[in-house]
């Protein structure tokens, strides 16, 4: 199970896509990453059905570390990034998102895919309802303990989806940390940076040594993969940020939130089927 030309092609087409898509629409490359692997790259390399779905997660999350790092640079130059918040977040997120990746690589790729088919559909909900978290800062800073509470839940998350985070980071710290949604970005993806070197480490530790695994992997994560795809994932999603400042995606998103649902029922349906099989 070598690489490929054509899965060259693949990563870098995923990457284009993922941080276009992830860039215009703000739900992150890795959600759209994912099933691109899950169905289309990593079948065409032959890998095993049951290593799939934690393989694309692995590698999804590795790809979310340069990409989020570039995110933050950007947002700590505007002044959206309060790295006193990111620390309290970082306390308990780089643990949660450790143990979200242990737990992921010891469940079944059929109910990890079923799992992910709920968070498409929550995705596809909030961009079809396009309802955005608003809200301005508190005159008093966000407390220690629901920072830590925040930072566990979301470092979870990360690691056990191998997504960065954001759709749940972002609200949940407008709403329980008060913190306007811009600042609430460039926080969120700042540490989701962190999180996800530790979700990434955990999916290769957890991975290394596993049968069915193709060439150039280090447990869960694919080398080439993550570089192919990583690369262009950076440069794409700048590109996607700024056509979504010069158009009116609403109707755009509501397509793709369709789009989402599609690929939703697939996932529910390989799973169920999976399950029926037992």
């Amino acid at each position: 199970m070598g690489i490929s030309f054509y899965n060259v092609i693949q990563f870098i087409l995923i990457g284009v896509s993922g941080g276009i898509m992830g860039g215009f629409f703000g739900v992150g490359a890795a959600l759209i990453m994912v099933p691109l692997l899950v169905f289309w790259v990593l079948p065409s390399m032959q890998v095993s059905p049951d290593i799939i779905v934690h393989l694309a997660f692995g590698t999804s999350l590795a790809i979310v570390i340069p990409t989020s790092l570039s995110s933050s640079h950007q947002h700590s130059k505007s002044g959206n990034v309060d790295w006193r918040i990111v620390m309290y977040l970082v306390a308990t997120g780089l643990l949660a998102s450790y143990l979200g990746s242990m737990l992921a690589t010891r469940l079944s790729g059929a109910l990890l895919k079923g799992l992910f088919a709920i968070l498409l559909i929550m995705v596809a909900v909030q961009m079809f309802v396009h309802k955005k978290a608003e809200g301005q800062d508190r005159p008093q800073p966000p407390g220690v303990l629901p920072s830590l509470v925040v930072g566990f839940l979301v470092g979870f998350f990360s690691g056990f989806f191998g997504v960065g985070g954001g759709i749940i980071a972002i609200p949940l710290m407008v709403r329980f940390l008060g913190i306007s949604i811009h600042r609430s970005v460039g926080i969120s993806i700042s540490f989701v940076f962190f999180v996800s070197m530790v979700g990434t480490a955990g999916y290769i530790v957890h991975g290394w040594g596993k049968e069915g695994l193709p060439s150039y992997s280090l447990g869960y994560v694919h080398v080439w993969g993550w570089i192919l795809a990583g690369i262009p994932s950076i440069f794409f999603a700048k590109w996607g940020a700024v056509l979504a400042r010069k158009t009116k995606p609403l109707r755009l998103q509501q397509t793709f939130a369709v789009l989402v649902t599609v690929v939703d029922l697939r996932m529910f349906w390989d799973s169920f089927r999976h399950f029926l099989s037992w």
